[in-house]
């Protein structure tokens, strides 16, 4: 039987172990030993990375996702080969730079930033114009860093280098500043689980700082190699566990959950960072007595811009969710009280209309009153014209009764055939009720022909010196009421207490 394969977990612990104790070595050996262990344990994280990224890759699903794993894998074991040729140039005591081994450097920022192009984004919470202002504000960030520490110590203050290698020094920063710009913007527009993807960005991040520690200290005269080069194994550890870590089965498949806003959230912010760094590092040589160039001017105010216009659109796009939730919050409480056929008041908001207005009552001695009628022989529309011709004959009814009431009576539909007024406000109940017995009096066009329809009625009031009573005892001497007016031959108004 074949041993159990180690867990990625494992592998990985294994890994950070293995170069930690290399970098921890370069610290304490002497300096030729220290570069030889340095170069050995950067080429064997770089080997790690582009097995793992590897390994990932085949156990991906879709073919952008495959593809963007395989181009990180070969851009892992392009450095990993040059790593091995420097490696080799030094330990003969040949001078590593420039040479070939700078292919396979340069192989793996092709590679990446191709692989983070290819990468598919779930599309996060970012819009196309926040995606632009996103991928300004960065592109300006970055390379206002990087002009400041790499690139600009290779223009402005290489004085050991011909013309190829000070081109050959600038092509690390450039390309850093896309692979940095790119990861950014990509973390930002993915949405569900990203730990790979941010170990990845941490990586190439990681990556571009060793970049910028080497072109600074190579422009400079200074790399001496060693614990100067533990950046570069940071950055393929990093790689590495991204590797490890489980493949997504669907790409940008967001989590459900309160936690799934939080990631996302915390995903835009992601912009602010570089942009932080450059304004805040622009800001401390300017009251440290040092001058901005004009195009570093010209990118500040650039970014400046950018920032704002972010901040502006983010205010109006939210102004503007804001407005939908309050729409679709008035839309769903329409739909909760309001009948879906009639229009009309549905019963839970006329019962609860009813209750304020008979707590007015009891506090204020307001009068109030309710008239409630059910339709005659309403059973025969549907049986003999159809369930549309009744829905339509309720509509009639709706409108009409809308039509002879005052517009702060609640009109409401009950259910069925039957129908409920609340009148508040000294509305005269008598009033009302003839006023509907007169508006049902005429005629309705139901299925195409007139037809009359009649209403039993039964009305109920509480006047001032009346006692005080519940809902329930209100429509129950309604509906008596109501049916009194059924009993005395149909198409009635009964008032409560008062004869048929």
């Amino acid at each position: 039987m074949a041993p159990p394969r180690p867990a990625p977990r494992h592998l990985g612990a294994l890994l950070v172990a293995v170069c930690a104790a290399g970098v921890l070595a370069t610290a304490v050996l002497p300096s030729s030993a220290a570069t030889l262990v340095s170069d050995l344990t950067q080429a064997l994280a770089a080997a790690a990375a582009a097995g793992a990224t590897a390994r990932h890759a085949a156990a991906s699903a879709g073919l952008r996702m495959r593809t963007a794993w395989w181009l990180l894998a070969a851009a892992c074991g392009s450095w990993s080969a040059g790593q091995a040729y420097w490696t080799v140039l030094a330990a003969r005591g040949e001078s590593p730079f420039p040479s070939l081994a700078d292919v396979g450097f340069l192989g793996f920022s092709a590679c990446a930033v191709l692989a983070l192009a290819v990468h598919p984004a779930g599309g996060g919470r970012t819009g196309r114009w926040q995606r632009c202002l996103d991928a300004v504000m960065t592109t300006g960030a970055v390379g206002l860093v990087s002009w400041q520490t790499a690139l600009g110590a290779v223009l402005r203050e290489d004085t050991g280098h011909d013309v190829a290698a000070r081109l050959l020094l600038a092509a690390y920063p450039v390309a850093d500043v896309a692979l940095v710009v790119l990861a950014v913007l990509l973390v930002t527009r993915t949405a569900g689980d990203r730990r790979p993807l941010n170990l990845v960005a941490a990586g190439v991040t990681a990556m571009a700082v060793a970049d910028s520690a080497f072109t600074y200290l190579a422009a400079t005269s200074a790399y001496d190699g060693g614990t100067a080069d533990a950046g570069w194994t940071l950055a393929f550890v990093l790689l590495a566990v991204a590797g490890l870590c489980r493949p997504a089965t669907a790409a940008g498949a967001a989590p459900a959950g309160h936690a799934a806003r939080r990631t996302s959230a915390a995903a835009s912010l992601l912009p602010y960072a570089p942009v932080t760094l450059a304004l805040g590092a622009a800001l401390v040589r300017t009251l440290g007595g040092g001058t901005l160039a004009q195009g570093e001017e010209l990118v500040v105010a650039v970014v400046i811009a950018a920032l704002l216009a972010r901040q502006y659109g983010t205010v109006r796009e939210n102004v503007r969710l804001a407005d939908d939730l309050a729409a679709r919050e008035a839309q769903l409480r329409r739909l909760a009280f309001s009948d879906p056929l009639t229009g009309l008041a549905n019963r839970a908001l006329f019962l609860d209309r009813l209750e304020h207005a008979l707590a007015l009552h009891a506090r204020d001695m307001r009068p109030v009153a309710v008239v409630f009628l059910d339709l005659d022989d309403f059973k025969a529309v549907n049986d003999t014209l159809g369930h549309a011709a009744g829905d339509e004959l309720l509509q009639g009814v709706a409108g009409r009764l809308t039509g002879s009431l005052r517009a702060g009576d609640t009109v409401a539909r009950l259910g069925g055939d039957e129908f409920a007024v609340v009148l508040e406000d000294g509305g005269d109940a008598g009033e009302a009720a003839a006023r509907v017995a007169a508006a049902m009096a005429l005629p309705f066009t139901v299925a195409g022909t007139l037809r009359p329809v009649g209403a039993s009625t039964g009305v109920v009031a509480l006047g001032p010196g009346d006692a005080a009573v519940g809902a329930d005892e209100l429509m129950a001497r309604a509906d008596a009421a109501m049916y009194a007016a059924k009993r005395a031959g149909k198409g009635r108004v009964v008032h409560h207490g008062a004869p048929a």
